[in-house]
């Protein structure tokens, strides 16, 4: 791939008045329409980038305009009658049929990335129209070209075609800045970046909360917002599981009833939902709102959500429980509290905005370093099999090397060469994760944005549910590496210790072994149980020795026998040893008594352990008995 280091895209920086929509600003300052060949970053949600493109009278030419999801497809098509929106139902035959209509002079065509490959150009084809030529092609929320690709490919699949228009640009309020890998494909078409700048204060006041126990959380803030009279508090969650942990949980608390929530998802979600008896859940934006409403990602952009009242907005990331949850503050929070088009008469879009994340222990980041290294050793390895491929004629083994190899994630959807796109996604997956580190850092992150005021607020507990979750969903290897992670993190914090100790019952030897041996040691034995429970052994014995037989327990110990030694008295030996045992609970040595079936502890405790400490008579007579003849000085006077 061609070295880009030392080039970038020409920048040209325009700017907005509040209030101003964005076809406005572009003529004021020489652009009737959206320009072309250019990376638009409008900065602002909801300053009419689609509207103005699906407009005849702002734009009069053919447009097609691409949209990441089918739910900003539907929300869009509605506000036009001239548009065609496609997808999935939606046949050629439509779209060809509406391209024919000599009625509508300008066609304006809004699509899913995978319309756009598997009917827009099938229709421009059958109609052998030089769709290059006679359409603007515009791809709006275009960040999710590269956020969305690792999982869903076709996403992606229109840029081959994209760059062939003559008229074509990306929008967003949050797009990203090309990477090394597609930088190439935007300076070949002489790419600029234009960014609209607000010429006014635009930040909005956010929350940030970082916890450990995330759902229990989630559910104090929302009630906090119901209990204050929210009429709408709207919830943006990635994963459709943790979606139906959340209102479960609300209904069983009787925080909400049965009809006091909607979920909005796709088709086959809002089936699952429904299947566990979340009946309110579906794949279109329903109005009125109610008063608890979950969002999956696809309605994170492009949505236009004009309510009657100011609702209150939560965004949510929960590694622990779901890895692709991750918010990145840079484009999906900007993007989800940018839904809320209206603005009241106190200048306000919504009452409040709040982020609740969760912080991951250990979180694995790989460098920028490490996945160039990675990327290019999987470039390489492609390489290398195609080369032998073509000398030879059968391509069979070689396929099934290139599916072995590390490159699904690299490849494009036909398998024939490298998408730039899902390559640059890889850098900024690590790029995400490293926003995670710590909550420092996460709030460094948003106020990097400078979209946001931010008001942080961590909550201190050392560990939370988040921590016994991971630790209980984990396999037997996994668990023990969580447990040790956590404790790394809290040693010094008595109370958390005693939590984990109480929610790890049978992995106490684990616990003991972090505190006595420490993570080196048991890292290196691999967390092997049956090599670090017989280190284990051996230090606890040591150090039984040591307290047995240092100054204060010797001390102690004849202090405890002092008025019956040298009085020739008998006392029967399990009452010798019952004081004992006081002696060593207080110094926190372990130890087993005959038949009591304990095993693994610093010490036995019977009739010889008394010998060690007392010169004695021994005597059967009316059971075991001894007399403690005189106390060893000569254990005291070595010290």
């Amino acid at each position: 791939m061609n070295d880009t280091t030392h080039k970038t895209l020409e920048v040209e920086v325009l700017n907005i008045h509040k209030g101003e929509y964005l076809s406005e600003a572009l003529k004021r300052q020489g652009y009737p329409m959206l320009p072309s060949n250019a990376i638009i970053n409008k900065v602002m949600t909801g300053t009419g980038a689609t509207y103005m493109e699906l407009n005849p009278k702002l734009s009069p030419r053919n447009s097609i305009v691409i949209e990441p999801y089918r739910s900003a497809v539907e929300n869009k098509v509605q506000a036009f009658d001239e548009v065609q929106g496609v997808f999935k139902e939606v046949t050629v035959k439509k779209l060809t049929a509406y391209l024919n209509n000599s009625n509508i002079k300008y066609k304006k065509i809004i699509t899913t990335p995978e319309g756009f490959q598997t009917k827009v150009l099938k229709a421009a084809k059958s109609l052998k129209m030089n769709i290059y030529k006679e359409f603007f092609n515009l791809y709006d929320e275009s960040e999710h070209i590269t956020e969305d690709t690792d999982y869903r490919r076709s996403i992606s699949s229109p840029m081959k075609e994209f760059f062939k228009f003559e008229g074509k640009a990306l929008v967003s309020a949050t797009p990203l800045k090309p990477s090394k890998y597609t930088l190439t494909l935007f300076l070949r078409h002489q790419f600029k970046w234009i960014e609209i700048k607000p010429d006014y204060d635009y930040r909005e006041d956010m929350t940030l909360i970082t916890t450990r126990s995330f759902y229990s959380r989630v559910k104090q803030e929302v009630k906090r917002l119901l209990d204050n009279g929210s009429p709408h508090v709207c919830i943006f969650y990635k994963t459709t599981e943790g979606i139906c942990n959340i209102v479960e949980s609300l209904l069983h608390d009787g925080i909400i009833n049965e009809n006091d929530y909607k979920v909005f998802c796709s088709k086959e979600s809002a089936d699952k939902l429904k299947s566990r008896f979340l009946e309110h859940s579906t794949d279109r934006l329903e109005l009125p709102l109610r008063k608890v409403n979950l969002f999956t990602s696809r309605f994170f952009p492009s949505i236009d959500i004009n309510l009657k009242e100011l609702c209150d907005v939560l965004v949510l990331s929960n590694y622990d429980h779901v890895k692709h949850t991750l918010i990145n503050p840079f484009t999906e929070a900007i993007q989800c509290q940018g839904r809320f088009r209206r603005v009241f008469p106190n200048g306000k879009r919504y009452n409040s905005l709040t982020i609740i994340a969760s912080i991951p222990n250990e979180l694995k980041v790989n460098s920028e370093e490490e996945i160039y290294k990675d990327i290019d050793a999987r470039i390489k390895s492609y390489r290398a099999v195609q080369k032998e491929k073509l000398k030879d004629d059968d391509f069979t083994y070689y396929d099934k090397d290139l599916k072995r190899l590390r490159l699904n994630e690299v490849l494009n959807p036909e398998r024939n060469g490298f998408d730039r796109f899902a390559i640059e996604q890889l850098l900024l997956d690590e790029q995400v994760k490293r926003y995670y580190l710590s909550p420092d850092a996460l709030r460094q992150a948003y106020e990097n944005t400078e979209y946001f005021n931010v008001d942080f607020q961590p909550e201190d507990e050392a560990v939370g549910e988040d921590d016994i979750y991971r630790i209980k969903a984990a396999k037997t290897k996994e668990k023990w590496q969580f447990i040790v992670s956590v404790l790394s993190n809290i040693k010094e914090d008595e109370n958390a210790v005693q939590l984990i100790r109480a929610k790890c019952v049978e992995e106490e030897w684990l616990i003991n072994a972090f505190f006595k041996l420490g993570r080196e040691t048991i890292e290196q034995q691999k967390y092997s149980k049956t090599e670090i429970k017989k280190l284990l052994e051996q230090t606890e014995q040591k150090e039984a020795m040591q307290r047995r037989f240092s100054r204060e327990f010797l001390s102690d110990i004849r202090r405890e026998f002092e008025t019956e030694t040298g009085n020739d008295l008998y006392i029967p030996v399990n009452d010798v040893l019952d004081r004992i045992s006081y002696l060593l609970d207080y110094y926190g040595i372990t130890y087993s008594r005959y038949g009591d079936g304990k095993k693994g502890t610093m010490c036995k405790l019977s009739a010889p352990f008394i010998e060690e400490y007392f010169d004695v008579t021994r005597s059967n007579r009316g059971g075991a008995k001894i007399k403690l003849e005189k106390f060893k000085d000569e254990l005291l006077n070595r010290h």
